[in-house]
């Protein structure tokens, strides 16, 4: 046989693995042993610090109604400083559902959040993109259109659509009207809501019932915001105004305390550690006060700072023990967690970006992360989306959810009788089991002999990561989801209703 006929071969085969029919990953449970770096006494230490914090230290929660509540409920109020007891905090976070169901309007899309399930989804909130040609841009609402697109077909994501990016031609005050409709129509994956003001909040619910029914959204998750706490110590009115309306409405909360190691906590992974439990904690609790069993989410956006520069930094060996502390604590307090994925400081997805994403990554795997976002794309900190990196971070998220299933003992029969058939000094290529058990094979990674490589054009991977984005979206029209033409309507009519209502100049 030629070369050229090994070549169209193997090709061949590889055309058509990429376009076998798209099988979408259920949530991941988690059948490794998961990574404590903690024993028991540390576990209890790091709990009395975060108690003493909150205690002795407290938390602003600069908003009125919020103060009132913690007042009510027998914290100690001063200004917009509240000292919660341990005793009371505690009595709240054991209201926080330990696992939930994140449903989808397919109901075949629904995800299991918590306990030894874990979830991942798309980039969220960057308002730059680096396109298909290279070029850094401003992002627009086309952009997240094909990103909702890009996130229905790729399998590791069990969630989609949100602010994928921040499109710059929409008014502030207007975006998440888009943005929820564009994740209700061209997705049936669960979504993720806007947060950014109040009116954000109520909107996001009221288009969560046009699709859901009100019934059955007040009685189960279908969607989610990401809640930042200001660290050191700071929940801002913004941030709890939208929580308490999504808590009233029973949707769930990522309470995610927004950390630059070093700047916004101490140069210190314990006492830093211990600084984010606290707050994260001490907004899951409000969330309790609002409405007992709301879900709720200890979140991480973990970062480290450059001291040179002030940058952020991801390949951080300090914050990957922060995730795995993250993780033990959450498991110690019942509750899920969350953090993100495959970041990156690197202007391009080279080496390096590929270092800083893997050390944030594995911690979340190993760590047994219920939720993790940004598992695809992410640049400069969280400010750029560069297209092409989406499909390769993916592919590397499913290549760590295939080991983190662990192993199966159930064909070990007819292994045995393969292993039988072929005998010494045969190949087991041809065997059923083979056929029908292929290993994981990352497929926007080259593992061709270096002459072929250089015969089909010397591309690295931001050059197969942009074909990898053109053929995933191009596969989108096999697996469009079908929307409600009545529910597709009332959206559209609400979207724009509001729009008349609310000034494209504000955003509260």
């Amino acid at each position: 046989m030629t070369e050229t006929r090994k070549r169209r071969g193997r090709s061949a085969r590889r055309e058509a693995r990429i376009n076998a029919p798209i099988v979408h990953r259920p949530s991941l449970v988690m059948n490794l042993p998961v990574y404590d770096i903690l024993d028991d006494e540390r576990v209890e230490l790091i709990h009395e610090t975060a108690m003493t914090i909150l205690e002795e230290t407290g938390c602003e929660f600069r908003e009125a109604e919020s103060l009132a509540l913690w007042r009510d409920a027998g914290a100690d109020v001063s200004d917009q400083r509240v000292r919660i007891p341990r005793e009371l905090l505690m009595s709240l976070i054991a209201q926080v559902p330990e696992e939930w169901e994140y449903h989808a309007r397919n109901p075949e899309r629904n995800a299991r959040v918590g306990g030894r399930n874990m979830i991942f989804g798309p980039a969220y909130g960057t308002s730059t993109v680096v396109d298909l040609e290279g070029v850094r841009r401003r992002a627009t609402q086309a952009d997240l259109e094909t990103l909702i697109k890009l996130g229905q077909t790729i399998p590791i994501y069990q969630y989609n659509g949100g602010y994928n990016v921040e499109p710059q031609d929409v008014p502030v005050a207007h975006r998440h009207l888009h943005m929820i409709q564009a994740s209700v129509k061209y997705s049936d994956k669960p979504f993720m809501g806007g947060v950014i003001s109040r009116n954000a909040a109520e909107d996001s619910i009221e288009m969560a019932r046009i699709v859901h029914g009100a019934d059955f959204v007040d009685n189960n998750v279908v969607m989610a915001g990401i809640f930042n706490c200001n660290s050191p110590l700071v929940w801002d009115g913004t941030m709890l105004e939208g929580m308490r309306i999504y808590a009233a409405a029973n949707q769930c909360m990522l309470c995610s305390p927004f950390v630059l190691y070093g700047a916004s906590t101490p140069v210190h992974v314990v006492g830093g550690t211990a600084q984010l439990i606290a707050e994260a904690l001490a907004g899951m609790a409000m969330t309790q006060i609002v409405r007992p069993g709301a879900p709720a989410v200890l979140g991480l956006a973990p970062m480290g700072v450059s001291m040179k520069s002030g940058a952020p930094t991801f390949g951080s060996p300090e914050v990957a023990l922060m995730m795995y502390i993250t993780g033990q604590m959450a498991r110690y307090y019942k509750v899920p967690w969350r953090s993100s994925g495959t970041k990156t400081g690197s202007q391009s997805p080279d080496l390096y970006a590929g270092y800083d994403s893997i050390l944030k990554t594995y911690p979340a795997i190993l760590g047994q992360c219920n939720w993790t976002t940004h598992c695809g794309g992410t640049m400069e900190g969280s400010l750029a989306l560069n297209l092409a990196k989406i499909p390769l971070d993916a592919e590397q998220i499913e290549n760590l959810y295939v080991m983190a299933r662990g192993l199966d003992f159930d064909d070990l029969g007819q292994v045995l009788d393969d292993i039988k058939e072929v005998g010494p000094g045969g190949h087991f290529l041809g065997t059923d089991h083979t056929r029908t058990h292929p290993p994981f094979l990352a497929d926007l990674q080259d593992n061709e002999r270096y002459e072929t490589w250089v015969a089909t054009g010397s591309k690295d991977a931001e050059a197969r990561g942009r074909e990898g984005f053109k053929k995933l979206l191009a596969r989108y029209e096999d697996d469009k989801p079908i929307l409600d033409p009545a529910i597709d309507e009332e959206l559209r009519a609400f979207v724009a209703r509001r729009e008349q209502e609310i000034p494209a100049k504000i955003v509260a």
